[in-house]
């Protein structure tokens, strides 16, 4: 679409830049260090289940905060509650760094080094249940709505970007010089993406929300209730929770490399960045289609039943090439689904609602990544490896059918 003389572009937007810019070193900081630390924690393990502890740890502040954070940031200055979620990120990261050098790790002990590392993640989970919905609100205050169509997936590039290169990086950082190093880059980066929110105004909040005098309860169950009513919307969430939940195989990707394809490190790391490679390739060809103006709901459960076949095809493979294809090819379907998403909640959620309407999303979403990275570790502890994995892609793939028949008004949506 060409743009519009009287809409100026987002690129002379500087507040915009500077969201793009925050957004990528902050994606890339935190899939260095997760990408690293898991990495560590299986190698001193060898037990998946360790791996899905993780996502366990990150989940469960999430589910018990979440909602009230959302409300809490639909009353607060937007900056200043990612400024504050930056600091507290980089407190983490420093205290992941420290532990995890070789030498202190031996003086403590493994128990003690999980623990350690288990409790970071509790906070980083928490962390994440305000800044997730205070991103969210931001990427609407800093550009107008006639230009969501061309923000959205800028913003959702630099998401991918991150993904991408974060893990590529962690992987190859710690076959050249070491966790330490590796963890000492992700702190780096989350010193940029402080310097990114300083560069932004203060964004406080509709002078309506700021002085409400109604109870925190009260406003949760507002962005409930508003949930509840908006069939698209709870389709959308349902959609990422209990099918993402069940295609999380890629957080058993240390395991698979090791046991499976009997590769190292650096396979590692790009088996990690498989999929931020296909999604990164997708949103520049999407570029120049038309994704949003027809058939939007045919396309998102379209693109998440392919990715559940890719998760399948990907228990069954015993090349790196084949896995590392199919892992990129599972990457572009999910680029589909995330812009999708993404616009549905932008464009039908009112703005003194988002950050408890993302609140809830971060929820689903972290079911479907965290916790489903608990449930592939518990399976494949269970089930073994291999059956794990096929399991999570057919379970995929019949969530979509189920979400498909229940809710009509995903066949039908509409972007206006």
């Amino acid at each position: 679409m060409e743009d519009n003389p009287q809409i100026p572009s987002v690129w002379k937007n500087k507040e915009f830049v500077s969201f793009i810019f925050l957004r990528f070193s902050l994606i890339f900081a935190l899939f260095i260090q997760s990408t690293s630390v898991a990495y560590e924690i299986f190698r001193v393990t060898k037990e998946e289940i360790y791996l899905g502890l993780i996502g366990l740890f990150e989940f469960a502040p999430i589910l018990l905060t979440a909602i009230y954070a959302g409300q809490l940031v639909d009353k607060l200055d937007k900056k200043k509650v990612i400024k504050r979620s930056i600091i507290t990120y980089m407190f983490a990261s420093f205290i992941l760094l420290i532990v995890n050098f070789p030498s202190i790790r031996e003086q403590v002990g493994i128990p003690l080094y999980l623990s350690v590392c288990y409790l970071v993640f509790f906070i980083l989970g928490l962390t994440r249940s305000f800044s997730g919905p205070a991103v969210f609100s931001l990427l609407a205050l800093v550009v107008r709505k006639e230009n969501y169509e061309k923000a959205i997936p800028l913003s959702s590039s630099a998401f991918m970007i991150g993904s991408v290169l974060g893990p590529l990086a962690g992987g190859l950082l710690i076959a050249g010089f070491g966790v330490e190093v590796a963890l000492g880059t992700a702190f780096v980066f989350m010193c940029v993406s402080m310097l990114m929110i300083l560069r932004i105004t203060p964004k406080p909040a509709i002078k309506e929300e700021a002085e409400s005098t109604e109870t925190p309860w009260e406003r949760m169950k507002q962005g409930l209730k508003f949930i509840w009513a908006t069939p698209i919307i709870l389709a959308v969430l349902s959609l990422d929770m209990f099918a993402v939940f069940f295609g999380g195989a890629e957080s058993l990707l240390p395991a698979v490399t090791e046991k499976v394809l009997n590769a190292g490190s650096v396979e590692f790391g790009w088996l990690r960045s498989a999929h931020g490679i296909g999604s990164l390739l997708m949103l520049f060809g999407l570029s120049s289609l038309p994704l949003l103006k027809s058939r939007v709901g045919p396309k998102l459960l379209g693109s998440v039943a392919m990715f559940g076949v890719c998760i399948i095809v990907f228990g069954l493979s015993r090349n790196f090439y084949l896995s590392f294809f199919i892992l990129m090819l599972g990457g572009a379907f999910d680029a589909v689904s995330m812009i999708i998403r993404q616009s549905i909640l932008q464009y039908k959620t009112p703005e003194n609602l988002k950050g408890r309407v993302s609140s809830v999303n971060s929820i689903f979403v972290s079911s479907s990544n965290e916790l489903g990275a608990f449930e592939s570790g518990v399976a494949a502890s269970l089930m073994g490896l291999v059956p794990a994995i096929l399991f999570g892609g057919t379970m995929t793939i019949i969530t979509v059918i189920v979400i498909a028949i229940s809710i009509k008004a995903i066949r039908k949506v509409k972007l206006e």
